[in-house]
């Protein structure tokens, strides 16, 4: 299944570069597709969020 990501101007960066409503958005955008895309850049997103407010890990 393809995402259109027109008009997202998080579609063309990496998690890293992304501020934090890009991020959000990007999460939003997979989660209600079912996340169907590879799960590493869905991960990649998760991973960044937790990252910045530094509880990455903490599920672990």
């Amino acid at each position: 299944m393809a995402i259109d990501l027109t008009g997202k101007s998080w579609a063309e960066k990496t998690s890293p570069q992304m501020t934090l409503e890009e991020l959000g958005d990007a999460m939003d955008t997979y989660r209600s597709t079912g996340c169907q895309l590879d799960a590493n850049v869905a991960l990649g997103y998760q991973a960044e969020w937790e990252r910045r407010f530094g509880i990455e890990g903490y599920a672990d």
